[in-house]
């Protein structure tokens, strides 16, 4: 019965820490207002909009990467 009562002040003590970590971090971006608002988790997307249902209004564009068959290959070896 400790063991049960031990895992649930656990899980609790970390729901309240979580919480407590993203009231700073608002609480930080308003006293900050030139760095942004605080980004909250799922809230929208990050640099390469991955979002995980697809519709993002910032979409960026993700520059072409060059693979080596893109390459020339008449470079000297």
């Amino acid at each position: 019965m400790v063991d049960v009562i031990i895992a649930i002040g656990s899980i609790l003590a970390l729901l309240i820490g979580w919480i407590s970590i993203q009231q700073l971090s608002r609480q930080y971006a308003a006293r900050h207002p030139e760095f942004g608002p605080a980004r909250e988790e799922g809230g929208g997307c990050g640099t390469s909009c991955l979002c995980s249902n697809g519709k993002c209004s910032k979409k960026q564009s993700i520059p072409d990467i060059k693979l080596p068959e893109d390459l020339p290959h008449d470079l000297p070896k």
